[in-house]
């Protein structure tokens, strides 16, 4: 339980910090928050990483709301799609970091600025770095 909770709590703090430091900085004020702030992305960002929490929380062992036969079945699923989620998500975000490596001399030829500023493409490395961490733990949940 204490490492599903870690994992979850990982997560959350993870993509709070991508957000915060990288993502939010991609567009103009507005569309930015306004992108965050739907029902969607809060769901994937906030309500889905707890929900491997919560399949163990009502399994056989804690409240007894379904059996243990449901509560692997659920948890293993949730563990697997998050692991493929933020395992994505990583791989999404170091593209763009490869992208703009490989990019900046056609950007300064045509005087184009790049997509992120200076400031969130040096936050960009450690947040991929950590949601690679998280994805990994994620599918080492799979083996406990």
């Amino acid at each position: 339980m204490k490492w599903v909770v870690a994992a979850s709590v990982l997560t959350i703090v993870i993509d709070w910090a991508g957000w915060h430091f990288v993502w939010r900085h991609e567009f103009e004020k507005g569309e930015a928050v306004e992108r965050k702030r739907n029902l969607t992305s809060l769901f994937f960002s906030y309500i889905l990483p707890l929900m491997p929490l919560f399949a163990i929380l009502f399994g056989p062992q804690y409240i007894g709301l379904y059996d243990q036969g449901f509560t692997k079945a659920s948890s293993l699923i949730l563990f697997i799609l998050l692991g493929v989620l933020t395992g994505g998500v990583a791989i999404s975000a170091w593209l763009v970091r490869v992208k703009h490596h490989e990019e900046a001399d056609s950007r300064a030829l045509i005087d184009q600025k790049d997509v992120l500023p200076e400031h969130a493409m040096n936050h960009l490395v450690w947040t991929t770095s950590l949601l690679t961490i998280c994805s990994i733990f994620w599918f080492y949940l799979c083996t406990r």
